[in-house]
């Protein structure tokens, strides 16, 4: 019995599958095909879709966008707190505090003071009165913009004054498409601190904090200098 080496044919080896490995590399790049590229795995790739406003014919209604299943909410969306987002304690009634998740601090009150300052001053005056740049000038109005210190509205609660922010009242119409829930809050803050400026006395003002009598009254020194 005679036996054959395979010696050549094991040296050959390498050499063959480096050839081929460069002929698909070859084959691969830098060729051009008008044949698509072969998906091995196509995942989803080729999946049914469609775009808004396109027919289909696979629903009754032949449209491709679906209503979402009644009394879905989306995510964010829910806005379950009643004292946040509509300004409303627990048995319905207007909220007279901020939402806890709001602290009343200097930084709210600016907020309010500027929010108060782009939004309603133009027809309510910076002082609450209703006396705006837009009123003074003829702004068109039947009715005049409300006087915030009037004696119907000062015993109105800050959940009164969120509410007409957000929903409007009369003929004011509502901002809640134009300021963020919590700025809406920020504003009925500083409402409220315009009203209590009115109506508040020296004593009212914590020890420390009351301004020094240079400072309230300052000293006129082109009429000193006269006199």
């Amino acid at each position: 019995m005679t036996l054959t080496s395979n010696r050549p044919a094991r040296a050959a080896a390498p050499l063959l599958a480096l050839a081929a490995v460069m002929a698909a590399t070859g084959g691969c790049r830098g060729s051009r095909s008008e044949d698509p590229p072969v998906h091995l795995q196509q995942n989803m790739d080729f999946q049914e879709r469609g775009d808004a406003q396109e027919y289909n014919g696979f629903f009754a209604d032949g449209r491709v966008m679906r209503k979402p299943p009644q009394g879905t909410v989306a995510v964010g969306f829910l806005k379950d707190d009643d004292h946040l987002y509509r300004g409303r304690n627990l048995d319905g009634t207007l909220a007279d505090a901020l939402p806890p998740s709001m602290k009343l601090d200097e930084k709210l009150l600016n907020r309010g003071e500027a929010r108060y300052n782009i939004y309603c001053a133009p027809c309510h005056g910076d002082t609450g009165h209703g006396d705006g740049p837009v009123t003074r000038r003829g702004g068109g109005f039947s009715v005049q913009p409300a006087n915030l210190h009037m004696a119907r509205l000062l015993p109105e609660s800050l959940g009164y004054y969120f509410h007409v922010a957000t929903n409007g009242k009369g003929k004011m119409r509502g901002y809640k498409a134009q300021i963020p829930v919590e700025d809406r809050w920020a504003i009925a803050a500083w409402v409220r601190t315009l009203q209590v400026s009115h109506t508040a006395k020296a004593s009212d003002i914590p020890a420390g904090n009351a301004p020094s009598p240079s400072a309230a009254a300052p000293t006129d020194t082109k009429k000193g200098a006269a006199q």
